[in-house]
C-alpha cells in the first residue's frame, strides 16, 4: 500500500472523526453499491473504461446468498495492479477489503500467526485504504453503468 500524504491525510481525518472498522465496512458497502454493475453473475468478469483512464477489472470468485468474494484491479498497457480481494455481506449490507496482496493471501492460508493488536490496525489502514480508493474511482467516473461482461 502506497502511504501517500493524500492517504494519511484522510487517515487522519478518520481517526479525528472516530470513525469504526464497523462504520468503513458499511460506507464502503455503500460506495460499491454505486460503483459495481447492479446485476453480478457468479465466476464472472467485468470490465469498465472510462475516457484515457486504465481499466478497472473486477472478478466474482465467489457468489453465495449472503456473500459475495470479489477481486478488484487496474489493467494498465503493460501491467495489471494487485487485485484487491473484497468480501460483501449483503445481509448486513457491510464490504470488507479482505486482503490486498498475493504475500497476504498465501500468509492467510498457510495459517500464520499474527499479533491481535498489529492486525486490527492492518484491517483499519486496509479498509481505510479501500474506501478512499472506491471514492477515487467514483470521482473518477466509474459507475454502475459503464461495465461490460467479458465472461
Amino acid at each position: 500500500m502506497l502511504l501517500t500524504e493524500q492517504y494519511l491525510t484522510h487517515r487522519q481525518y478518520i481517526s479525528r472523526h472516530n470513525i469504526s472498522l464497523m462504520q468503513l465496512h458499511e460506507f464502503n458497502h455503500k460506495l460499491l453499491n454505486h460503483l459495481l454493475p447492479a446485476q453480478l453473475s457468479e465466476a464472472s468478469t467485468y470490465v469498465s473504461n472510462v475516457d484515457d483512464k486504465p481499466t478497472l477489472q473486477v472478478t466474482i470468485r465467489e457468489r453465495f446468498k449472503f456473500t459475495t468474494e470479489l477481486s478488484m484491479c487496474m489493467v494498465f498497457d503493460q501491467a495489471v495492479s494487485d487485485a484487491l480481494v473484497i468480501r460483501i455481506y449483503h445481509d448486513a449490507q457491510l464490504a470488507e477489503l479482505i486482503y490486498s496482496n498475493e504475500f497476504e493471501k498465501q500468509y492467510r492460508q498457510m495459517g500464520g500467526q499474527v499479533d491481535i493488536k498489529n492486525q486490527a490496525s492492518l484491517r483499519f489502514s486496509q479498509n481505510c485504504f479501500l474506501n478512499k480508493w472506491l471514492i477515487y474511482l467514483l470521482q473518477n467516473g466509474f459507475c454502475q453503468s459503464n461495465w461490460v461482461k467479458t465472461e
